[in-house]
Formats: structure tokens, sequence, C-alpha cells
């Protein structure tokens, strides 16, 4: 199984490509995080390319192609299920999307304790979700570093990970539990998106071609939008 595997929900693009089998997703492969900023757009389909060349494959040589579906950067995430849709059509190669949350407490599955995978939302806000035991204790999260101290509350331990744990961590008090923080989390990642994708694939078969990112919160377009229909009903009134 040739297997790519992009993550686009951040600042940087992490890329997998692994070459192997059932029995062994991982007889060979290879892992690149490029911290660029937002110029994903100009980066990705290149990084793409590079990555495949490198080992002796074209896209028409893939076999599976996975990415994260957010929550994360909007513009990020577009910009990377575009592309891998864009590729799956071209080349009738199976897309599999895996939640970006998913995904990045699926990089430390062995803590014993509750396990919360943070994205820095902007405006004084994250994205999160809460895991015990290997499984969803909430849906995605758009909340305050506040709001999250009283949903640890009875949790014996956390561990804080994710592109934005260790500032997440830095400001969250009002936890009485052991608090961990993983730095490194995003090292995982490539490679952990391959392994679930590739589950997802063999349980629910590819996404629907339709499949597009999940947002938790609106954009500020849309925001923008309602304040200003809101202010027109509130002037019409």
């Amino acid at each position: 199984m040739n297997i790519l595997a992009i993550d686009t929900a951040s600042e940087a693009i992490h890329l997998a490509l692994t070459l192997g089998d059932e029995k062994s997703l991982f007889s060979r492969y290879e892992v690149q995080i490029v911290a660029n900023g937002t110029r994903h757009s100009e980066a990705l389909i290149p990084l793409m390319l590079s990555l495949c060349q490198r080992n002796g494959l074209s896209f028409k040589d893939l076999d599976l192609l996975v990415c994260t579906n957010g929550p994360g950067s909007f513009t990020g995430l577009r910009i990377g299920m575009s592309a891998l849709k864009g590729i799956a059509l071209a080349s009738g190669i199976p897309l599999c999307s895996i939640s970006t949350m998913d995904a990045l407490s699926g990089c430390v599955p062995h803590f014993s304790g509750v396990v919360v995978p943070v994205i820095d939302a902007r405006k004084q806000r994250y994205y999160a979700a809460l895991y015990a035991e290997g499984k969803r204790v909430t849906a995605d999260l758009d909340l305050g570093v506040e709001e999250m101290a009283t949903l640890l509350q009875g949790y014996p331990s956390a561990l804080i990970t994710g592109f934005d744990a260790k500032k997440f961590a830095s400001q969250l008090s009002g936890y009485t539990g052991s608090l961990y923080v993983d730095e490194r989390c995003s090292a995982n990642l490539p490679l952990t998106l391959v392994q679930l994708g590739w589950e997802k694939f063999q349980k629910d078969g590819p996404d629907d071609i339709g499949v597009g990112p999940t947002y938790v919160r609106k954009s500020d377009a849309e925001l923008a939008l309602q304040e200003k229909i809101r202010s027109l009903e509130e002037k019409n009134g």
C-alpha cells in the first residue's frame, strides 16, 4: 500500500508517504514537517510531488490519500482537502479524511488519564476535545482556557497535546489534578494519520467526494455577515 497523508490544519504542513502492505504499512516511509507560515497554497503540491518522486512514485501510483478535516485553520483545511480531492478525482484514488482532534489524540495512545488536543483558534479561544481511555468524551469544542479547567475537574491527570499545547497549558489555572504537556505530538502526526486513514478505509471505505472540512466556528466573513444582518434588523425593527 502506497499511502500519502497530509495535515494542513496549522501553520506547518505535515506529510507522510508510506510504502508497505496490509501486514506492515510502514515497511518503508518518509515523514516531512514544513513550517511555512500560512503559505500552504504555494507549497503543498510541490511538497507532495517531491516526496513521491524521491521515493520513485507519481501520484497515480498511490493507493490511498489521507488528510485531516478539521477543526483548524479555515484556509489550510480547504487547501489540503481540495488538493487531495483533485488527485483523487484525476487518478481514481480513494480519499479518507480524519478529525484533526482524533489524529492529535492518536499520537499519544497510551496515556492513562484524559488527553486534551488543542489548537489555537485565535481571539483567546482554542479548538479542543477530551479523550479518556482512547475514546472521545466530548465533541469538538471552541472554548476559552477557563472553560477547559471546569471540564477537567474530576480527572486525576490530564495530558495537553496538539500544536499549541505549551501555550494552552501555560494559561490553564484552576485544575487541581496532575498536568502534563506533550510538546512533540506533531512529530508523530503524519504516521498516525496514515494508520487512522487506513483503518477508516478498511472499515467505512473512502469519503464521499462531496465531504468538506469540519468547522467548529463560523468564519470571520460569516460572523461579519451575521452582524450586518442583525444591525439591519435592529435598524428596520
